[in-house]
């Protein structure tokens, strides 16, 4: 007769490791970036050899393209609930979803940002790259969408505009900037909404 719990820890197992190694590498680019990690440091974390590491991704830009699809898959569900539940002024709703989301999970937008290290883009390969770049136009197309629906002008141009605006703050507030200037970071965005999506 076979042992089903045994079995099913058996079959659990591997799954553990890797959302371990997922965890530990996320922990090490957030301390060290993307630049700074190695997959030595990574499996030193994850409490594995390099090898176990080696055997599950290809390198740390897998992991890391990992991680961010993830991040992004997390933020397109966040956007569609909060979509799902919106009547009118669904573009306003998209964006202010857009913007709290990164405002109540911060080190995702900092992972989000990794490829801008001072003015230019680094990248990874063009394969993940071409992957995630699909999973964040799916954002902005579910934000464009909204603002067709609400009948806006220009609406890939607001779609664009939000979220640079939001991102910018977001940045402002977390560099303490905005404390600086006592503005708080909630206010700014409802007032450059209420502004651009009167």
């Amino acid at each position: 007769m076979t042992d089903t719990p045994a079995l099913a820890r058996d079959v659990a197992e591997p799954d553990r490791r890797r959302q371990r190694i997922l965890a530990a590498a996320r922990q090490v680019f957030e301390e060290r970036g993307l630049d700074g990690a190695s997959m030595r440091v990574i499996s030193q974390h994850a409490g594995c050899t390099t090898g176990a590491v080696y055997a599950r991704f290809s390198g740390k830009e897998a992991l890391y393209a990992e991680i961010l699809a993830g991040s992004l898959d997390r933020l397109q569900q966040s956007l569609d609930r909060s979509l799902q539940e919106a009547g009118n002024h669904r573009g306003r709703v998209a964006l202010q979803g857009f913007f709290r989301y990164y405002l109540e999970q911060p080190s995702e937008l900092a992972l989000g940002l990794y490829l801008y290290q001072g003015l230019g883009p680094g990248g990874l390969t063009p394969e993940l790259d071409q992957q995630l770049n699909q999973a964040v136009l799916g954002i902005y197309q579910t934000i464009t969408h909204a603002l067709i629906s609400d009948g806006v002008n220009e609406p890939e141009t607001q779609a664009t505009a939000g979220v640079a605006q939001a991102i910018g703050l977001l940045i402002m507030h977390r560099t303490g900037r905005l404390k600086l200037l006592n503005a708080d970071v909630g206010r700014q965005m409802e007032a450059y909404l209420a502004m651009a999506l009167p």
